[in-house]
């Protein structure tokens, strides 16, 4: 029961604003904060949807209402993801060896790079967000990406992944899911989709396409990582969350 009550709020603390006391870091309680994700961010993508709602409710202007969800997203996990997408950006871009690129990843500073990862991604999410808002049931698909896209650092976080050396939270995340448990993601995030898609009013099919779609993105992401870094950290997780969310948005919204 500690390692489940540590997992929950590992998670909470790690992906949302809210307060958590203090909690063991142990491998089961990795085991769990990984598993539990997608519903320890259920408050705020409750939120966000409610948000997209509200705005064809109202009639605001599309671009508005992506604007205002997708800076609830951000300002709902502490600009965490979008941070760690700006640093690998920084890293993939002008790393020539493993030891320079992580250098890059740690540098607190913006580099072009980065600044044109966060311009483009949070762009495309800020217009998928406003199509998603002439949708009758647009605010469910917010919902649910939010959700679903929360387990795609769990990717990282399989048997086969090495931690980046000198990563806190690398070490004690990377390489914790068995197999099974990580196949039980991938399925997740697949089957969530699909669902997820037929009950918006899609087809089941284009909702399992989406999602593969998510978890081909974040496999590269993965894989280039482990050539140009070594492995991965906290900053390649919180990028492959923002990277799954932008590719799910964007597929809902074509």
């Amino acid at each position: 029961m500690s390692a489940l009550r540590d997992g929950w709020w590992w998670a909470v603390g790690t992906l949302t604003v809210l307060p958590t006391g203090r909690f063991d870091t142990s491998p089961a309680a990795a085991r769990v904060m990984i598993m539990v994700a997608p519903f320890a961010v259920l408050p705020l993508a409750l939120l966000a949807g409610a948000a997209t709602l509200a705005g064809r409710v109202l009639g605001a202007p599309d671009l508005i209402v992506g604007l205002l969800v997708v800076g609830l997203l951000v300002a709902g996990t502490r600009a965490m993801h979008v941070d760690g997408l700006a640093d690998v950006a920084d890293g993939f871009g002008g790393g020539w060896t493993p030891e320079r690129a992580r250098e890059l990843l740690k540098r607190g500073d913006i580099g072009p790079m980065a600044l044109v990862a966060l311009v483009v991604s949070l762009g495309l999410q800020v217009v998928a967000v406003g199509e998603l808002v002439r949708e009758p049931r647009g605010w469910l698909l917010v919902i649910g990406t939010v959700v679903l896209s929360r387990w795609a650092f769990a990717l990282c976080c399989r048997q086969d992944v090495p931690a980046m050396p000198g990563s806190d939270l690398g070490h004690a995340l990377a390489g914790r899911l068995p197999t099974a448990l990580a196949m039980v993601c991938v399925v997740g995030i697949v089957g969530g989709c699909a669902l997820l898609g037929w009950y918006a009013g899609e087809s089941a099919w284009r909702g399992a396409q989406i999602g593969l779609a998510a978890l081909v993105v974040v496999l590269w992401l993965i894989n280039r990582s482990k050539r140009v870094f070594g492995g991965v950290n906290g900053d390649v997780m919180g990028a492959s969350i923002e990277l799954a969310m932008t590719t799910m948005l964007i597929g809902w919204a074509l």
